[in-house]
């Protein structure tokens, strides 16, 4: 994979590889959850009266990021997941912190990237992305520091089951700022074609009792993202990455 970078990365929007990424705990609360906590009890009230398997867990935000060289270090803070909906029901407006997250980059035997769908009353739901999710508590060893690729892989088995049993995890991560997100995605390969990889998470949907994911999408070629709803971020990596081939 080839690097393409904009200047001033990770502050603009660009994609990159890189060999490391240092994330650590700091103590600070966020401002912006003490500043709006009636307004974003009142949010969370409505959005679990229309969402009501929504739990309001642990999330951690990034509120310091730099570039050294061919590694990224971050400070994160501790919020919930109704302050963290909130700010996003607000159009994610300036509040100190940026959305820093891990995805699983999962490249198939055939060389296509396996982008997924989430099912109605999931925060995603109706867009095509990397499967990832929040950093969280369970991700925090005891130094304070953020294992990201342990918080990625523990994603990827919530949600597609042991077929993620046979990811090969590569070295070094994929980053993409795409304004107030930034991906550390984690690439994997799976020693399986895309249609097959597509049948092992269908079998794992239909014997789940609650499965998070709706489908598989691969992806090989830019034509694949016409006419898909992908997140900014999701797109962004792809298209880099497509371009390079």
């Amino acid at each position: 994979m080839q690097s393409t970078q904009q200047a001033g990365f990770p502050f603009e929007n660009g994609v990159k590889v890189i060999s490391r990424c240092v994330l650590t705990i700091v103590g600070d609360g966020w401002p912006f959850a003490d500043q709006f906590a009636a307004d974003i009890e009142a949010h969370w009230q409505n959005a679990k009266a229309s969402n009501p398997g929504y739990f309001n867990g642990v999330v951690y935000l990034t509120k310091d990021i730099r570039s050294e060289e061919s590694e990224i270090h971050g400070s994160l803070i501790k919020t919930d997941f109704k302050s963290y909906l909130y700010w996003r029901s607000r159009g994610f407006p300036e509040a100190g912190v940026i959305d820093g997250f891990g995805s699983a980059l999962i490249r198939s035997s055939d060389g296509e990237f396996m982008l997924i769908l989430q099912r109605p009353g999931n925060v995603n739901h109706g867009f095509a992305y990397l499967p990832s999710g929040f950093i969280d508590q369970y991700d925090v060893l005891p130094d304070g520091t953020v294992d990201i690729g342990r918080s990625v892989e523990r994603e990827v088995q919530e949600e597609i089951g042991e077929v993620g049993n046979s990811l090969v995890r590569e070295d070094g991560f994929v980053t993409t700022r795409a304004g107030v997100h930034l991906c550390f995605a984690v690439p994997f390969y799976v020693p399986m074609t895309s249609e097959e990889f597509v049948a092992r998470v269908a079998q794992h949907n239909a014997t789940s009792d609650d499965p998070e994911i709706e489908a598989v999408v691969p992806v090989g070629r830019l034509e694949d993202l016409e006419g898909l709803k992908v997140l900014p971020h999701a797109r962004a990596l792809l298209e880099a990455l497509l371009v390079a081939r």
